[in-house]
């Protein structure tokens, strides 16, 4: 009993209910993205997206201008017009908000890659061999939609795909990941109750 009322516990139940809600921002993010990165692909504007997870990205951040603004399709589009600032470099988005842009990042060293990828696709793989982030790449010469994972590299996807793909990557792994801290929390709940159950018998 006493363990059913530590977890019916309103702060327990807060730490389930804020996991939730950052599932389902991630999600919204996600939608905006696609929407931005849809329409760019048709205009042909050159785009440069990357989703930091557990990886710290601040010595990249730190080559940008701080944003920390919500994702939205008209921000990234604002961000990515041609000629303007920071049209050139990438979006950092960290903690589902646009944290910095007009960011510079690594070129990636390998040479077996397609001699047709430009900069702008070689520096999203780059970032993608240097940390665990999502780099979601729009051309600006064909408007194809690639994502960049651990070095692997994904072109030309449709609008089905590349949602899927982020989902994936953004929304399922962290809901797995948040189950097992769940699960982790509920286990040391009753642990406690067991211990303070065993030192008062003593």
């Amino acid at each position: 009993r006493k363990f059913l009322s530590k977890v019916g516990n309103r702060s327990f139940l807060g730490l389930f209910s804020k996991k939730a809600q950052n599932i389902s921002e991630t999600e919204a993010v996600i939608n905006q993205t696609v929407v931005a990165c849809e329409q760019m692909s048709e205009s042909r504007t050159g785009a440069l997206i990357i989703f930091e997870r557990n990886y710290k990205l601040n010595d990249i951040m730190a080559t940008g201008t701080i944003v920390n603004a919500d994702v939205t399709s008209a921000l990234l589009k604002n961000i990515f017009f041609p000629n303007t600032p920071l049209h050139d470099g990438a979006v950092i988005i960290r903690d589902c908000r646009v944290a910095a842009a007009g960011c510079v990042l690594p070129l990636s060293g390998n040479t077996n890659l397609s001699k047709d990828l430009g900069m702008r696709h070689r520096a999203g793989i780059g970032a993608s061999e240097q940390s665990d982030a999502v780099v979601v790449i729009v051309s600006e010469e064909t408007g194809g939609i690639s994502v960049a994972i651990d070095g692997m590299f994904k072109r030309n996807l449709d609008r089905e795909t590349f949602e899927k793909i982020l989902r994936k990557e953004l929304v399922d792994e962290a809901a797995e990941t948040e189950s097992k801290d769940g699960l982790i929390a509920l286990l040391n709940a009753k642990l406690k109750v067991n211990d303070d159950e065993a030192g008062k018998e003593n």
